[in-house]
This record gives structure tokens, sequence and C-alpha cells, in this order.
């Protein structure tokens, strides 16, 4: 994985005790390096892949036993699962963009720190996306334990926030997350402030691997994370795989 942490930083994350326990790892004995990751974390298990689809190919076996996932795999992976049986569907072309933290510029902040008190607060805030289905798919208490969460409060609501989905200090990597502005509160460039605040608070920390996923057609969220000093890395897919 450390031949390219960029694409790995979940995996590598995953390697940390605290996320450690729900992952599954499928690794090639022979060749080039590949493997396949299941993560149990979530109602639907995410599916990492890591290394060419041929070098893949022998693995498809160890994972035939999860009829469903959550993808997150480079295109060829993806072209693999399709034609070894797996139906996908909902399919998303995200970008993974990473920090050049020699870039980065923090804009002026009204965020504040975030912890597990605010769990429910945030929940009430994502659940302002589920009519439009822009809700953050990938919410729980864990992340507020064991990652880096800013918000902006309006009284007692918060109106944005952004965090980690994942956080390893001893791995050196992070991937920002749910990042989320409440529709009325659009415009006013929250979204860039709760950012910027938890990828200052993750540099603070000593993390330099920091990435995060924006999908190709929001090309306005590309732009706020250019700006902060992220660049695009790759193109990968999310979306449903069924067993056929």
């Amino acid at each position: 994985m450390e031949l390219d942490r960029h694409w790995a930083v979940y995996a590598l994350a995953d390697l940390a005790p605290q996320y450690n326990a729900a992952a599954r790892w499928h690794i090639a004995a022979h060749g080039r390096p590949a493997l396949f990751l299941v993560y149990g974390g979530f109602e639907l298990p995410v599916l990492f892949a890591m290394g060419a689809a041929t070098d893949l190919l022998p693995l498809l076996p160890e994972i035939a036993d999860q009829p469903q996932f959550y993808l997150s795999v480079r295109p060829d992976a993806a072209a693999l699962l399709a034609a070894g049986g797996y139906r996908i569907s909902a399919e998303k072309r995200i970008w993974r963009m990473v920090l050049d933290p020699a870039r980065f510029v923090p804009p002026l902040q009204t965020a504040v720190r975030l912890g597990p008190a605010d769990y429910e607060a945030l929940a009430r805030l994502h659940r302002d996306g589920d009519a439009a289905g822009e809700a953050p798919p990938f919410f729980n208490a864990g992340m507020l334990r064991h990652g880096v969460y800013y918000g902006i409060r309006e009284g007692a609501a918060i109106v944005a926030a952004a965090g980690t989905h994942v956080m390893a200090v001893e791995e050196g990597v992070a991937a920002i997350g749910n990042v989320y502005t409440r529709r009325d509160r659009r415009g006013r460039g929250f979204g860039a402030q709760v950012s910027g605040a938890v990828t200052a608070g993750l540099l603070t920390l000593g993390v330099r691997t920091v990435a995060l996923n924006v999908g190709q057609s929001n090309a306005a969220a590309a732009r706020i994370y250019q700006r902060l000093g992220f660049e695009k890395y790759c193109e990968y897919r999310e979306g449903l795989a069924a067993m056929v």
C-alpha cells in the first residue's frame, strides 16, 4: 500500500486499532501487489481494491461469500467485478483529491471543534439532505471519537460541518468526509470554512497524507478544494455491487 499512499489512504488507516477489527484483508500471495479489503464497519460492507485487474482476479473467490458491497474501486477493478458476476448499480464517478501541504491556505474561520456530544446535532444536519439524496451516506459516532470534526453553529443548531471518515496519525493518513451545509445556508462559504478547519487540524497533528473524495459532476466543490490546496489525483468508482 505504500506504493500508492494517495489511493490507499483508507486502507492504510484501517491498519490502526480503531478500524482494524472491522477490516478483512485478501492479499495476493504471488506476483505483483494486489488486495481486496472488505470493511464491515457499516450496514453495507465497503469493498476497496488495489492492484491490476489481472492480479486481483485470483482473489475473487475469496470475497464470493459476500453478496453485496458498496464499492470504492478504480475503473478496471469495477470492470473485473462486473465480469465476475456482480451487477453494479448507482455507479458514481469520483475524483480522489489529495492535499499539497505547501499550498494549503486556511480560510477565515468561524468553525468550532465538535466532539461526541454533537452526534445528534450532526445527524439532524445530515437529515436536511435526505429529501434531495444529499445526506452523507457514511457517518457514525465512532468518527467523532476517533477523528477531527468542525462545524458552524447558529444557536443550538449546527448549520455546516466537515470531519474525517478515517484518521490514523500513526500511519500519517486521513480522509476528509461528511462535508455538508444546510440547504438554507449555502452560498456563504461555510463548506470551505469547515473543510479548511479540518485540514488545519490534521496538519497540526502531523498528518501529511490528507485526501478527500468529490463527485466528478460537482465541479463547484472541486474548485473549493483546489483553492484550499487539494489536487485531483485519480478517478475511481463508487456504487452498489450485488452478486447476480
